[in-house]
């Protein structure tokens, strides 16, 4: 965004600008935009949506020209985003709508489309978890595990993470005395856990602070599986640079997310990247990270020290 944009910008209030970056996203990913569509995606009045077009013409003239056959703005060649649209974000835009899903243009039909989602937290689980994490309140729960069947728990969550195929919550269990993730659609009954009018104190050891794989940090290095004929394309895929005269993508995710994340990615872990190329397009090149993860027994081909210590839930 331009500077001086940036700077008029913090001038207005937060509904104008959504409604300004609701404008510039039309524009960007659609290629026009009209008062019809703003008006009906917010409720405004003509009005309204006029001082709107009026003020985006202002900051950013170069990017739209309207056309009077049909009163409705286009971008130009010269158009230069007002706002950051990250990619991942305009494409859920563009497969569910942009908040309500009214960003569809009138008439036109989806162009983009998100995967099927399986696994989605039952809305009742998923609520009484944010409260409690909200709270920092412990959750007494029925869980459905698949080593020890159902079980009543008593969980100090303080997270809800998606692993790629479905969400967890993370807390510490007082039943194991550990950290432990906890798959939402196993919850079969939650309640915020008290024994008495005031809510239960939360030990020290108990919070998110203490969570020493949540807060412990890797620095993955994926590269093209070494077997594989083709790693320009693998580095096309994965937005890899070079490094060393290598194709490389680093990411730095959380310890406790690792394997889950290996696995959800394909990626071949194994020291001697036996894994079938054509599977695995990745290869963890300094896998030896992982020894001390308690879950890199999920990743892909990980041949451990035995000191990984899988959790039980």
């Amino acid at each position: 965004m331009p500077g001086n944009a940036a700077l008029k910008l913090e001038n207005h209030s937060h509904a104008q600008r959504e409604r300004l970056a609701f404008i510039d996203f039309c524009l960007q990913y659609h290629g026009s935009v009209g008062r019809s569509e703003l008006m009906a995606h917010f409720g405004t009045a003509v009005a309204s949506s006029t001082r709107d077009f009026t003020l985006y013409r202002e900051l950013a003239h170069e990017n739209l020209i309207l056309r009077h056959e049909n009163k409705r703005y286009y971008r130009t060649d010269n158009y230069q985003p007002l706002f950051h649209h990250e990619p991942h974000a305009a494409l859920k835009t563009l497969a569910h709508g942009f908040g309500d899903g009214l960003s569809v243009m009138p008439g036109q039909p989806g162009f983009c489309e998100d995967a099927p989602d399986l696994i989605a937290p039952p809305q009742d689980v998923l609520a009484t978890v944010s409260r409690a994490i909200s709270q920092q309140q412990a959750v007494r729960m029925t869980y459905q595990s698949l080593s020890s069947g159902a079980s009543e728990r008593v969980v100090v969550p303080h997270s809800i993470v998606n692993n790629g195929q479905r969400w967890h919550m993370r807390g510490y269990c007082r039943k194991r005395g550990a950290f432990r993730d906890f798959v939402c659609n196993r919850i079969t009954s939650a309640h915020i856990y008290e024994k008495s009018i005031d809510k239960v104190d939360i030990a020290e050891h108990e919070h998110q602070t203490s969570d020493a794989e949540w807060n412990e940090q890797l620095t993955l290095e994926l590269i093209p599986h070494p077997r594989h004929s083709h790693p320009e394309a693998i580095a096309l895929d994965f937005n890899m640079s070079r490094q060393n005269n290598q194709p490389v993508r680093q990411l730095s995710i959380r310890a406790a997310r690792a394997g889950y994340l290996l696995r959800h990615w394909n990626v071949d872990c194994s020291p001697d990247h036996r894994l079938p190329e054509q599977e695995y397009h990745l290869w963890l090149r300094n896998h030896n990270i992982l020894k001390h993860c308690a879950n890199a027994f999920l990743a892909p081909g990980y041949a451990g020290t035995g000191d990984e210590a899988a959790p039980s839930s």
